[in-house]
């Protein structure tokens, strides 16, 4: 028995071998992006990344960039298809905890063209303009941009908050958006744009109404069913005898005298 599952385990082995082999000498001779399309994802690589903002200058944030590489993108010969390819880069901040309690703070900044569908799990701090991609960049233009800012689930909540608004808020949306359907600027003139980005405004979040409220200093009076609550007003001074009340109190006083005196 452990002869045949020994032979069994080297044809299977070898099998997988042969098969790997195949497929490698499938893609022996790949195909690399013509002229035309390396130029364009270099080109909207330098568009997406003047777009990547730095990081905020009052706090020590490390950052980090990663870039479509077009000599990366290649396919096997008798199977490259035009334009069948998306572009993206990214950039990661890392702010460390300042106290060393938790793990550092990890937020991404993704911004990516010509991708085949959206990615809406980013809520309120994403957004795409233009339309769904299913040749990716086929024609070589651009058919829409997409952006997110995703956060990492470890590291201080408070930091984690702060720098991922402080990034959504700062994404300049109306040049994205103006990017969809037009050509790709020359590299100079992103290049350019990049440096006229400066640091991000960090924001704090505000505390919540409840941590915010002043406690009570005294219990709270229920007030009847459909009555609304009146401003307090200081209390009024007793109020001085009238001439009436004044008459009154005096012929109290003569009756009490007449009773006593038998009159």
């Amino acid at each position: 028995m452990p002869n045949k599952l020994t032979t069994l385990r080297r044809i299977l082995l070898a099998a997988l071998f042969f098969h790997a082999a195949g497929v490698q000498a499938d893609c022996v001779d790949t195909v690399p992006l013509s002229p035309q399309e390396r130029d364009f994802v270099i080109r909207a690589s330098a568009a997406l990344q003047s777009f990547l903002r730095p990081a905020p200058s009052s706090e020590p944030i490390r950052t980090s960039d990663s870039v479509t590489d077009p000599a990366g993108i290649q396919a096997c010969k008798g199977e490259k298809k035009d334009g069948n390819f998306d572009v993206s880069v990214s950039r990661k901040y890392i702010w460390p905890d300042p106290k060393k309690h938790s793990a550092d703070t990890a937020i991404t900044m993704h911004i990516a063209i010509n991708v085949r569908s959206f990615d809406t799990r980013a809520g309120e701090h994403s957004g795409a303009y233009g339309s769904p991609s299913p040749g990716l960049s086929a024609g070589l233009t651009l058919n829409n941009v997409e952006w997110k800012v995703d956060a990492a689930s470890y590291g201080v909540p408070a930091q984690r908050e702060s720098l991922r608004a402080s990034l959504a808020a700062v994404i300049d949306r109306d040049r994205l958006a103006a990017l969809v359907g037009k050509p790709l600027p020359s590299v100079a003139t992103s290049t350019a744009m990049a440096k006229k980005a400066g640091p991000t405004p960090l924001i704090t979040p505000e505390p919540s109404a409840s941590a915010a409220a002043p406690a009570p200093t005294h219990a709270a009076i229920p007030l009847p069913s459909g009555a609304s609550p009146s401003p307090a007003s200081p209390p009024s001074a007793p109020a001085a005898p009238t001439p009436t009340d004044m008459l009154k109190d005096a012929a109290d006083t003569a009756q009490k005298l007449r009773g006593l005196f038998g009159r």
